[in-house]
């Protein structure tokens, strides 16, 4: 009988031990969860509105992508550079969704005001969709580096129906900071912004030329 209590009573304080442990580490998970930050980019950041026209439904179709980023890049946490060959990543503070679709819905967004098109694509399209001219962007380098500069190297070409028409390599860069995560996406978003800038314009110009054929 004494053999049964005392096995009753082991069994009660594994048991308690047991829900003790389960709710430190569910508390300890909820307050992970809680305090992580979540960013997304935007590509309007300080975007001359002089630039925008009125959309319409007319046109050539424009594809957008595809949008390519380094492996380094290819995670949710965002990274900052200590030097030149090491990166620091941020646990605490991570991208709302994966950068390429970030960078490609960003760029989606505001294409058209600057356009004056809404007929705009993302890759990857229908094989029946017919385009005019497609945007790709290979992005070399996207971070903040250890100075708490922002930068943006980015490779992209466009083509007319199949036909290379530009191909450019494009630096941009913007103080940010590498404490402050809400400066960095801040400038890391002025970078963005640049980069759209100058493919609409580029776009505007070609098919200027095309349609003054």
């Amino acid at each position: 009988m004494k053999f049964g209590v005392e096995g009753e009573m082991k069994s009660r304080t594994v048991f308690a031990s047991g829900i003790i442990v389960l709710t430190l580490l569910l508390t300890g998970c909820a307050h992970d969860s809680q305090s992580v930050q979540f960013y997304r980019l935007n590509a309007d950041s300080g975007v001359d509105r002089t630039h925008q026209v009125p959309v319409v439904t007319q046109g050539p179709v424009i594809g957008l992508g595809p949008i390519r980023i380094p492996e380094y890049l290819n995670r949710p946490q965002m990274v900052v550079a200590i030097t030149d060959n090491q990166y620091q990543l941020s646990e605490d503070h991570r991208w709302a969704e994966r950068l390429d679709q970030n960078i490609s819905l960003a760029l989606f967004k505001v294409l058209p005001s600057q356009l004056g098109t809404d007929r705009i694509v993302r890759y990857p399209w229908s094989q029946w969709q017919v385009v005019d001219y497609q945007v790709g962007i290979d992005i070399l380098e996207f971070n903040v580096d250890a100075s708490g500069q922002s930068r943006l190297i980015a490779q992209w070409f466009v083509k007319h129906k199949d036909k290379l028409a530009i191909d450019k390599r494009s630096v941009y860069q913007f103080p940010a900071s590498t404490t402050d995560y809400a400066a960095m996406v801040k400038a890391q978003s002025q970078c963005l912004s640049k980069l759209g800038e100058d493919i609409a314009v580029t776009l505007r110009q070609l098919m200027a030329l095309e349609g003054g054929k």
